[in-house]
C-alpha cells in the first residue's frame, strides 16, 4: 500500500501530499478533478456563464475518496514501469531534438547526458484514476516541466514539455 504523507488540500479542494514511489523516488502528488469539477472562471460573451451551475464544494469528492482514488492509482506504478516510462521519455525526446543529426555521437552524448539530468518530481492522478508523470531536467530542460500522460495500460499517451 501507498502511503501518503503531509496530506493537504489546495486552493480548490482537491487532494495534495508527498509520497515515495518505488525506487526511492520522492514525489508531489496532486489530484486533479475531472472536468464536470473544473473551477475556472471561464465566462460567456456576455460576461455570463449562463449554461454551468456552479459546483458546489458538497458536489466535490471528500478527502478520502480522493486519497483512495490517489493510491489506488500510484499502487499500479511499480519501479519497472516508472524506469520503463522514464527511459522512453528520454529516448523520445531526444529523438525529437536530434532528428535531423545523422551523427550518432551526439545522439548517444544527448541521451546519456539526459538520462543523467532527468528525475521523476510529480504525479498528477486525475478521478478517474488516469496519471500524469511529471519530470524536470534542470540541465536539459531549465525552467520546463515534461509531462508523460499514461494511457490505462500505463503506456506513454502523450508527451509535451511546457
Amino acid at each position: 500500500m501507498i502511503d501518503l504523507d503531509d496530506i493537504d488540500t489546495d486552493e480548490d479542494g482537491a487532494l495534495t501530499a508527498t509520497v515515495e514511489l518505488p525506487g526511492g523516488r520522492r514525489v508531489t502528488v496532486e489530484y486533479e478533478f475531472d472536468e464536470e469539477f473544473d473551477h475556472s472562471d471561464e465566462e460567456g460573451d456576455d460576461g455570463e456563464d449562463e449554461d454551468d451551475e456552479p459546483v458546489e464544494r458538497e458536489d466535490l469528492p471528500d478527502l478520502g475518496t480522493m486519497q483512495e482514488t490517489v493510491q489506488h492509482a500510484l499502487a499500479r506504478l511499480t519501479e519497472e514501469i516508472l524506469d520503463a516510462r522514464e527511459q522512453e521519455v528520454v529516448e523520445e525526446l531526444t529523438e525529437a531534438a536530434y532528428e535531423d543529426d545523422d551523427d550518432e555521437v551526439d545522439l548517444a552524448e544527448a541521451l546519456a547526458a539526459l538520462k543523467d539530468d532527468i528525475a521523476l518530481d510529480g504525479v498528477v492522478v486525475f478521478g478517474d484514476g488516469g496519471i500524469t508523470l511529471l519530470y524536470i531536467a534542470p540541465e536539459e530542460y531549465p525552467d520546463l516541466i515534461i509531462y508523460c500522460l499514461l494511457d490505462e495500460d500505463l503506456e506513454i499517451d502523450d508527451l509535451m514539455v511546457e
